[in-house]
């Protein structure tokens, strides 16, 4: 009888003999069954897919004999759904299956795959199986729909097609005949699928999984393809984005609203529809999101709807900053800051930080447009309409009455704030900070407000702000 833990240790075996069995070809003929065999064993099928994923990788000779490896677990698969299993009690596990198809698409992808027969070969039994999920009458399961996604997103990142020809946005992107590049590959393959995509993101709302296995593939294809290439996507993937927030308030779907701004947020073709999901989600948030139990409740949704809003401030400013969104922005950060989540806070400080120092950047240039002029008289105004209650919880966090995650870290910190601030409008700074740190220890406080009064660099605020926290931390402890 044979052992499998044996087996699963004779597979680790030989996939870490891959880069040597690439160089001995006919060693292989009798180990890829063998290997095979062991994905339908349980104790088994995580060495095997991961030798299968190595000898993949490393040996040039397979082919498309590669394709026999992954047509069995599919086989395999759709005889289990046939046979009333549910898919999700599948003998493979959907990691180790994973595994295998990553390995194949990059055995195929040596250099390019140019059979299209090769690409549908591979797409259609994850079509297919996306057609029956979005029917009406299908009663799959979160878990069964996140694993299709999985796979389609596996083909997309790891299916190398020949990359498409150079091409700015004011271009008509051109291939040769009877060929199919990169891009044109997963734009077919997400304009075919969008419907189903579309029905089962609806399907389960509010199941985090699904969202984010769906946002990640929404990810990849944009990257992969190129934005210039899947700019025909970019609207749909837009209404659907707002969409799927407006009825999960998940975030991972301001996650991938950060990802459309940093990809298209440069492009002022797309600045107006950029500007038009960032303001139907933050009315998603402000609607759901009113207290701060409310934000308190929801501390993923707080970081990565102020990352979104951060990001748009440095990719795409100007629609933003110009809006009364900005101070609503702005009133929702006084609330943010006061949650005891460290993600949060970074995210509320990293969209302070890129404000202020967004408004110091326009007032160092040498030359300003009329479009730059209008985003210093806004940002201003809404600092000053803004900036008292936002610099009290700046003090408060110094002297340990709120949480104070990020003193001096980059990307989003008390330092970095107070510290720009201090460079764009240092009397207003000193007038609203002076009132909360009345309870702070008198000599600290002092040298902190002369810190101040002196603008000193960058570094030397850093360690100002540390010793003045230090101060007020010993002197808490000791009246405690």
């Amino acid at each position: 009888h044979e052992v499998p833990l044996l087996r699963a240790t004779a597979c680790r075996v030989v996939g870490k003999y891959a880069s040597w069995l690439g160089k001995q070809p006919s060693y292989l003929q009798p180990l890829l069954p063998y290997l095979a065999q062991g994905l339908s064993l349980p104790k088994c099928a995580s060495a095997a897919a991961v030798a299968i994923r190595e000898i993949c990788e490393w040996c040039d000779q397979l082919g498309e004999s590669v394709l026999q490896l992954y047509d069995g677990i599919v086989a395999a698969r759709e005889q289990h759904r046939s046979s009333g299993g549910s898919g999700e009690d599948f003998v493979l596990d959907l990691k180790n299956e994973l595994a295998v198809l990553e390995g194949v698409c990059k055995a195929l992808s040596r250099p390019y795959v140019e059979d299209t027969a090769i690409i549908q070969h591979l797409a259609q039994p994850i079509i297919r199986n996306l057609q029956i999920l979005s029917s009406p009458q299908s009663s799959a399961g979160p878990k069964q729909i996140s694993a299709e996604l999985c796979r389609l997103t596996v083909l997309i990142q790891q299916l190398r097609l020949r990359p498409p020809p150079p091409v700015n946005e004011s271009q008509q992107a051109t291939t040769p005949a009877g060929t199919l590049n990169r891009s044109e590959f997963i734009l077919s393959l997400m304009r075919e699928t969008w419907p189903m995509l579309d029905s089962v993101s609806q399907r389960y709302p509010r199941d985090f999984n699904c969202g984010e296995k769906l946002c990640r593939l929404h990810k990849h294809a944009l990257r992969e393809c190129r934005p210039v290439h899947y700019a025909p996507m970019l609207e749909p993937l837009v209404e659907q984005t707002v969409k799927n927030f407006s009825l999960s308030l998940s975030s991972p779907y301001l996650y991938l609203a950060s990802i459309i701004v940093a990809e298209y947020g440069n492009s002022p073709a797309h600045s107006k529809l950029l500007y038009d999901m960032v303001a139907n989600l933050s009315s998603t948030v402000f609607n759901a999101l009113r207290t701060t139990e409310d934000l308190t409740a929801h501390p993923d949704v707080v970081e990565e709807f102020f990352f979104l809003a951060g990001r748009m401030v440095n990719h795409c400013p100007s629609p933003l900053v110009q809006s009364s969104l900005l101070n609503s922005l702005l009133q929702c950060a006084a609330l943010g800051m006061k949650l005891h989540h460290r993600d949060a806070n970074r995210g509320t400080l990293n969209f302070l930080e890129s404000t202020v120092s967004y408004s110091l950047k326009l007032r160092s240039s040498n030359s300003l447009s009329s479009n730059d002029q209008a985003d210093i008289a806004a940002l201003e105004q809404a600092i000053l309409a803004e900036g008292q209650p936002l610099v009290i919880n700046l003090a408060q966090a110094l002297l340990g009455d709120l949480p104070a995650y990020r003193l001096d870290s980059g990307s989003g910190s008390i330092a970095g704030v107070l510290f720009y601030l201090n460079q764009l409008c240092p009397d207003l700074l000193m007038q609203w900070i002076q009132p909360p740190l009345t309870t702070a220890p008198e000599h600290a406080k002092s040298a902190f407000l002369v810190t101040l009064h002196n603008r000193v660099a960058r570094d030397e605020f850093n360690m100002s702000v540390r010793r003045f926290t230090a101060v007020c931390e010993r002197s808490r402890k000791r009246k405690t």
